[in-house]
């Protein structure tokens, strides 16, 4: 599983929220996190929000919110918006 973690400009002093998934991809996995962290109340429009991931093998990463969200904004991820209920992410 990838750890998720977020962590935007807001969010100073507040713990910073995660979760664990298994994802087709990195930003598969990143916007089905985006979701959930707008359920635990995480400003995903916050100046420079992004998304750390920590990959099983150790690997890390970053992805900006921005990056997440113009991926999903390609018609060719409707299903997958549909299928994970992501549509409040492109609000």
């Amino acid at each position: 599983m990838t750890e998720y973690k977020f962590h935007s400009s807001s969010a100073k002093g507040a713990p910073t929220p995660s979760v664990r998934l298994e994802a087709d991809s990195p930003l598969h996995g990143a916007a089905v996190a985006l979701r959930q962290f707008i359920e635990l109340g995480c400003d995903i429009g916050a100046p420079l929000a992004h998304v750390d991931l920590t990959e099983p093998d150790g690997a890390k990463h970053t992805l900006l919110v921005d990056e997440v969200l113009n991926w999903l904004s390609d018609p060719a991820r409707a299903d997958f918006i549909h299928r994970e209920g992501l549509a409040v992410l492109l609000r």
